[in-house]
């Protein structure tokens, strides 16, 4: 085959263009730091990326869940505190109102401060969280748990979400746990030592002294669950913030460029682009007619 002239320049030329295309691409890679923008640049790399970008995206959405049911759980540990130090107050003042030092009215003057630590502890089981639910309702979360006189109108039941590590994460302590299910109604046990006490009714209260002592313990086990449960909470989340970094890694192997190398392709592209450019014009000077 001859090579004419024409040709040659033509060869030269296009030479010159395909090496522009590539200094283009390497710039564009030092610029941006991908190898990989769509599909036709690497279809497997390509693959693999965009899955691994899916589990982080699924992952991140069931970490925010979990770290919402964490947040609501620290909520009910603080409300649980509140029923704790109340029911330990109570069961404090019914001790010495037990005792043959008090008089009548004595014990009479202690039924406000009685009512009032009911009060601060019905108000802390029937808290709503940020959403407005209530925190120990159960499933029954729209509807208050427990009425005037502490009886619980809720369910045992605990709500869950998923972890996003193929399992379930609990999101609630439900009243059932201040119930005799688990021990005594810790709530209407205000009600038995303010009428005690109004009535100057020794023998009541040293009948309901066991189910105080009952029912401080039983507080405490219902704040240790809450605890256990965060604790299960917080392993999920630093999980998650694992996961999140191995995808991320693995999103980057895949479609990032390694900076140093893309660097030095770059130079070595642009150096061979002005080599290219310079071979076209000599070979456009070579062939040109002299004037």
């Amino acid at each position: 085959m001859r090579v004419t002239g024409n040709h040659l320049i033509e060869l030269t030329t296009a030479a010159t263009a395909r090496q522009q295309g590539k200094l283009a691409s390497a710039a564009e890679q030092v610029t941006s730091g991908l190898r990989v923008t769509s599909p036709s640049d690497d279809p497997s790399a390509w693959l693999t990326a965009q899955r691994a970008k899916l589990q982080r995206t699924v992952a991140a959405g069931a970490s925010v869940a979990v770290q919402a049911s964490r947040d609501r759980l620290d909520e009910t540990d603080g409300a649980l505190s509140t029923i704790g130090d109340a029911v330990s107050q109570v069961r404090a003042l019914a001790i010495q109102a037990n005792t043959g030092t008090l008089s009548a009215s004595d014990r009479a003057a202690l039924v406000d401060q009685v009512r009032g630590l009911q009060a601060l502890a019905l108000g802390a089981a029937n808290r709503r969280d940020v959403n407005g639910e209530y925190l120990f309702a159960g499933a029954n979360a729209l509807n208050a748990p427990f009425d005037a006189a502490g009886a619980y109108a809720g369910d045992g039941a605990v709500r869950q979400v998923p972890d996003g590590l193929a399992g379930l994460a609990a999101t609630t302590i439900p009243g059932s746990a201040l119930t005799a299910a688990h021990g005594v109604d810790v709530l209407p046990l205000f009600g038995r030592i303010a009428d005690a006490l109004a009535a100057n009714d020794t023998a009541a209260l040293a009948a309901a002294l066991p189910d105080l002592t009952t029912a401080v313990g039983q507080v405490a086990e219902a704040r240790s669950r809450t605890g256990s449960t965060m604790a299960v909470l917080d392993g999920t989340l630093r999980a998650h913030g694992a996961l999140a970094d191995s995808l991320t890694t693995a999103i980057a192997r895949a479609v990032e460029v390694d900076t140093v190398a893309a660097a030095g392709d770059l130079a070595k592209t642009s150096q061979a682009l002005e080599v290219s450019r310079a071979v076209s014009a000599h070979v456009i000077s070579l062939l040109s007619p002299s004037t």
